[in-house]
């Protein structure tokens, strides 16, 4: 059980390591490179939603360098697949957050609109720390907090500027 959190904190400091990264390219590697560890490690939790929602993540960053125009499409077909995954894959109510998590945060990316964002990032840190909380993943626990904590003093500063 223990190399299954290690594979957890493996993806956290990876997606850590992408924020320090000054091209876009490059931090987009990281996190596909984090989405692919957060998918072996939910696998081998048998936490399979979030499993295959992390997958999913992975597309949908590599698409993001991609996808120049109709991305709105783009964001439908993603959106479709998370919800297959997520009817496919239905344990209970908490197999549904990675769903409601990764959607709204697409569609906010979508506006690329900086409050809009942060908003969307908190709620979606909020939903993957109770998914996590489910599925004992600690990795994931510590990173959604680490994001929460982050995100909320981001807002915090963008309100303050205005």
């Amino acid at each position: 059980m223990l190399y299954i959190q290690l594979i957890g904190f493996l993806a956290f400091f990876v997606l850590v390591l992408s924020f320090y990264k000054k091209n876009t390219r490059t931090i987009i590697a990281y996190q596909i490179v984090s989405n692919f560890a957060y998918t072996v490690h939910y696998l081998l939790l048998g936490a399979l939603s979030g499993a295959y929602i992390s997958f999913i993540g992975i597309f949908r960053n590599i698409a993001y360098l991609k996808v120049k125009k109709h991305k709105k499409i783009f964001a439908s077909i993603i959106i479709s697949l998370y919800l297959l995954v997520t009817i496919v894959f239905y344990e209970n109510v908490f197999s549904i957050l990675p769903f409601i998590a990764n959607s709204q945060y697409l569609l906010a990316m979508l506006k690329n609109e900086k409050k809009t964002l942060l908003i969307s990032a908190l709620i979606s840190s909020a939903m993957w720390a109770l998914y996590a909380v489910f599925v004992s993943s600690y990795a994931a626990m510590f990173t959604e907090t680490i994001l929460l904590v982050s995100n909320t003093i981001q807002l915090i500063k963008l309100k303050k500027s205005r």
